[in-house]
């Protein structure tokens, strides 16, 4: 079995890693020193994929927030909870309290350690480590330049991040014009075309130095919008799969052209969102971008969405765009000109006290994952720790719980 230590007492580590020598059949696969932020410890083991992990509950406050955040974005991995000079009159009833069955505190004996590990066997045999979710790749592509793509993707991936809670990251790959950087002011952060350079060398540690932030989102900009030549499809799909393992979903914003690079990501996504506005040339364009795409083989993932609808607009009707293009329009966003300008200014997405800002939220909420956490979730279901817990017969304060 693979397991993940996050255990920062010294001497408590010590004692489990000694223990654990015992056990030939237990793969340490990550050994940590402090305590990760609950994001970069969810990293590490969408990443890693361990059977079960060991926390130290030295530091409640902080092994509760690892331990909330397995129990929210991957629910099924087991925790075995360890712990050195703890009450564990006190301590037990927290663990209870969050649902866990295996409790530790040393030094460790072989035999406590022995059954906790035959536990956590039990219940694999049961119930397997669910995989890791993969994140969904939704490609925002515009008919032409100027159609207000990356302002649709950019708030897009801020309402699912901040409002929606869903752990999301924003790729610009229009790599000759990405304006993500700028619009969303992000400071000295690593570009996609960086991580595709160190492809090769990814790992949790790596990417959470590489992307940037912007609030709840996480981003990777375009770069110096003068990529090398020496990218391949290869290092793409290298960081895509990495992504995906990391998020639930992943939002790109495309260059206007059918180049190889934009092909590939266009193929890898779930959904299309081919951006256009209602003036005849964007309409002509997005009509022409539909034809190329059901020569790929995509058309059947092409969402159109319709920017800048002027309610006052006396040209097209919506019917005769739709006809147009050639397939019927998934979403219409106003055009206003204020909310957008103010959010550029400003670094941030568009307001949702707007009509503009309304209907993006509308677009977040089509694509979030429905296993998500929303604003509006459901009240969560306290355990019965009843059942779970009996009391062992073991006399001494080094309990292993059981079920």
């Amino acid at each position: 079995m693979r397991t993940i230590l996050v255990v920062p007492d010294p001497q408590l580590r010590q004692d489990l890693l000694a223990a654990l020598t015992k056990f030939p059949e237990i793969e340490v696969i990550r050994d940590l020193e402090l305590y990760p932020e609950p994001n970069d410890f969810l990293r590490i083991v969408r990443s890693r994929r361990p059977d079960f992990v060991f926390i130290s509950a030295q530091d409640f406050t902080r092994f509760q927030g690892l331990v909330s955040a397995l129990d929210e974005r991957m629910p099924g991995i087991s925790v075995i909870s360890v712990a050195r000079d703890a009450d564990p009159l006190l301590l037990i009833p927290k663990l209870m309290h969050l649902g866990l069955r295996e409790f530790l505190s040393s030094p460790i004996s072989r035999e406590k350690l022995a059954e906790a590990l035959a536990s956590i066997a039990q219940q694999l045999a049961k119930h397997p480590t669910p995989l890791a979710l993969r994140g969904d790749l939704y490609a925002f592509f515009p008919a032409r330049p100027g159609v207000g793509t990356s302002t649709l993707a950019v708030s897009a991936s801020c309402a699912l991040a901040d409002d929606l809670h869903v752990h999301t990251l924003l790729l610009d790959c229009d790599l000759m014009a990405g304006v993500t950087k700028f619009l969303l002011k992000i400071g000295n952060s690593s570009s996609i075309v960086d991580a595709m350079d160190h492809a090769d060398a990814l790992d949790e540690d790596l990417w959470s130095q590489m992307v940037g932030h912007w609030n709840g989102l996480d981003v990777l900009h375009a770069g110096e919008l003068t990529p090398p030549a020496t990218l391949t499809a290869a290092s793409f799909e290298i960081v895509l799969s990495f992504a995906r393992s990391q998020y639930d979903t992943i939002c790109a914003d495309l260059a206007s052209s059918l180049d190889p690079f934009t092909i590939q990501v266009l193929q890898e996504a779930r959904r299309i969102f081919l951006v256009t506005t209602p003036e005849l040339v964007s309409l002509y364009m997005a009509a022409d971008r539909l034809r190329h795409f059901k020569d790929l083989g995509l058309a059947d993932k092409v969402s159109l969405l319709l920017n800048r609808k002027n309610q006052w607009h006396h040209g097209l009707s919506e019917g005769e765009a739709s006809q147009l293009v050639g397939i019927p329009i998934a979403q219409q966003f106003s055009n206003d000109y204020v909310a957008v300008q103010g959010a550029i200014l400003n670094g941030v997405a568009v307001s949702h006290r707007s009509d503009l800002g309304q209907s993006i939220m509308a677009l977040a909420q089509s694509i979030a994952p429905a296993s998500s956490p929303r604003e509006a979730a459901l009240p969560v279901r306290h355990r019965k720790f009843l059942e779970f817990f009996h009391v062992p017969s073991a006399p001494d304060k080094e309990t292993v719980w059981k079920d």
